[in-house]
């Protein structure tokens, strides 16, 4: 529950200030990117990890999957053919939440780390009251959005044969 922009700073102070392991700003070598993709991706972990235990446990309690071991089918196959199928709906609804999370997490990361990026345009145009600008960029962002959705549901139909678009 730490907010991206306190990690960042943390991370910069922890690594970069007192230790002196990595860079604490812009962009360059691999380097670079591993404090601002902490950053991002310990927002996003949290969430998936315990959306897909709740999911797994209880998809393994269903029905089906106690058909499927009384049918004499080996666990493995149990949980990667049939209970992960499943399990993946709700994690795929909350990626596509978490995408949009991702694009205004972005914002604070590139501030943080000093970025050049979308974020740090948009923070930039907020600043500088640019308007159009800052119109271009949450179009872009909506458009984007937009196509995670339009993903998200597609995905809908590959991973659950049941659901069908008409």
């Amino acid at each position: 529950s730490t907010p991206n922009f306190w990690l960042g700073i943390v991370l910069i102070y922890l690594f970069s200030v007192t230790w002196g392991w990595l860079p604490s700003s812009r962009m360059g070598g691999p380097l670079h990117y591993i404090m601002p993709t902490i950053t991002l991706g310990t927002f996003l972990v949290a969430g998936f990890m315990r959306l897909i235990r709740s999911s797994m446990l209880e998809t393994l309690d269903s029905e089906f999957v106690k058909l499927a071991r009384i049918k004499g089918v080996s666990e493995t196959a149990i949980v990667w053919k049939h209970c992960l199928r499943n399990a993946l709906i709700p994690v795929l609804s909350l990626w596509g939440v978490f995408m949009g999370g991702l694009v205004t997490g972005a914002i604070v990361t590139e501030t943080v780390f000093a970025w050049p990026g979308i974020g740090r345009l948009t923070y930039e145009a907020v600043i500088f009251r640019d308007y159009p600008l800052l119109q271009a960029v949450i179009i872009m962002d909506a458009i984007f959005i937009l196509f995670i959705n339009l993903l998200v549901d597609i995905l809908y139909a590959y991973v659950d044969p049941r659901i069908r678009f008409e």
